[in-house]
């Protein structure tokens, strides 16, 4: 039973939208997962109210009414938050309550795309600007006055740790033996995604090092950048600032022929190495540079001729399964590095990330596992896999953490 919001002069009727949510009150059990998994927030909460008129058999007495009032969901129809018709509310549904239908007749929301001035972002992305990681503000408790708050000042360290975690004893018995602990990385929570150097200009992506390296050597901040699927600068991999980089390896390859050659000459070693399998902008796709992108630059970085463009495979080529590439990919990363580096693998997000992190446990040279969502973009992608493709990162990190704790291993693995 599709539900009937208020209509107001920014919005449109349910008939207007080219997809509309059919909602079985019946059989919904109000959980609230499609709520959640929603990539643009189409679904919300909602109060109804019901009024029901019950009548005697014959007409012999006057007919009453009853009002009942029940719990459910509503779709929004403000153009900003139209659905999109991804179907995820339907797969996260226990009861298949929910299902989005098409409306190939309703045209009239193409005159409402760019109201405002502000386009909807590419590929499903959160348009619900609340959700951003800078509008956390974080201010001084010793600012506030409050007597009852004493007992709350204290201090707490922003950083987290990027690398497998030993259990302590674990860790202790490895100390008094001698042996090889995990290398492990003090970093902030922030990483500035695999944009790969292609992808972006030389001079934004420069830019980019330049002021991680400024967050690091002038504020303390352990931000760290990954470098993306298009190699690295050779005089970046010679430089000190290396180890605020994470080098990534994806299937295409491009510009790990400099990196391999540059081992003896760096001076420091990277802060991690990323094997990217999958990415939550194209899942099961590769990506795509355009041939003018492809200057001489990056050509030589990429070990690549000019001109050209430049797709990346889906797969890993050389690898029969993702089990076989990830073991095989993190032990020869290991390796190359003297086994002093993180190494760890980057999959999309889908449902088949509870079994690679299953792999992950197994495998100690695993450092962690990064699950990339539909939130993130891409500067080289095809536009289908854009539009119509991608997972949300939320349940599926909440499925592996869970699976973590089933095994006793939710401080060993970050995620």
């Amino acid at each position: 039973m599709p539900s009937e919001p208020v209509i107001t002069p920014s919005t449109l009727s349910l008939k207007d939208l080219p997809w509309v949510l059919a909602w079985d009150k019946d059989t919904c059990t109000l959980c609230g997962r499609c709520t959640a998994v929603c990539p643009v927030n189409a679904i919300e909460l909602g109060v109804f109210r019901k009024r029901e008129i019950a009548t005697s058999p014959g007409l012999k007495n006057k007919p009453g009414q009853s009002v009942t009032v029940y719990h459910g969901i509503r779709q929004r129809t403000d153009p900003a938050y139209r659905c999109i018709g991804c179907g995820m509310c339907n797969m996260v549904c226990p009861n298949n309550a929910i299902r989005p239908l098409h409306q190939p007749e309703a045209t009239t929301l193409k005159f409402h795309n760019n109201r405002g001035g502000q386009p909807r972002t590419r590929g499903g992305r959160r348009n619900d600007s609340g959700s951003l990681l800078d509008q956390i503000k974080f201010i001084r408790i010793s600012m506030l006055t409050d007597p009852a708050l004493d007992a709350g000042r204290h201090e707490f360290e922003l950083r987290t740790l990027i690398g497998r975690i030993q259990p302590p004893e674990e860790g202790l018995a490895a100390f008094a033996e001698n042996r090889w602990t995990p290398p492990v990385r003090e970093i902030y929570p922030l990483l500035i995604g695999g944009m790969s150097f292609g992808a972006l200009s030389p001079n934004m992506w420069e830019g980019l090092q330049m002021g991680v390296a400024y967050l690091n050597e002038e504020l303390n901040m352990p931000v760290r950048m990954c470098t993306g699927e298009g190699g690295c600068p050779p005089r970046l991999l010679r430089s000190r600032f290396l180890k605020y980089v994470i080098l990534q390896i994806a299937s295409g390859y491009f510009g790990w022929d400099e990196i391999i050659h540059a081992i003896p000459e760096m001076k420091e070693d990277p802060c991690a190495i990323e094997i990217k399998y999958g990415q939550g902008a194209k899942p099961g796709d590769g990506g795509l540079l355009m041939w003018h992108k492809v200057n001489k630059l990056i050509a030589a970085i990429r070990g690549v001729p000019p001109g050209v463009s430049l797709p990346s495979p889906p797969t890993h080529q050389t690898k029969y399964s993702i089990e076989e590439a990830v073991a095989k990919m993190i032990q020869s990363m290991s390796m190359a590095w003297g086994f002093r580096v993180p190494v760890y693998p980057k999959i999309s997000g889908t449902t088949t990330a509870g079994a690679v992190l299953n792999n992950l446990v197994r495998n100690p040279f695993a450092a962690a596992l990064a699950i990339d969502g539909e939130d993130g973009g891409t500067g080289a992608a095809y536009a289908v896999s854009m539009d119509h493709m991608g997972h949300p990162i939320a349940s599926n990190l909440r499925d592996c953490y869970l699976s973590l704790v089933e095994q006793g291993r939710q401080n060993e693995i970050p995620l």
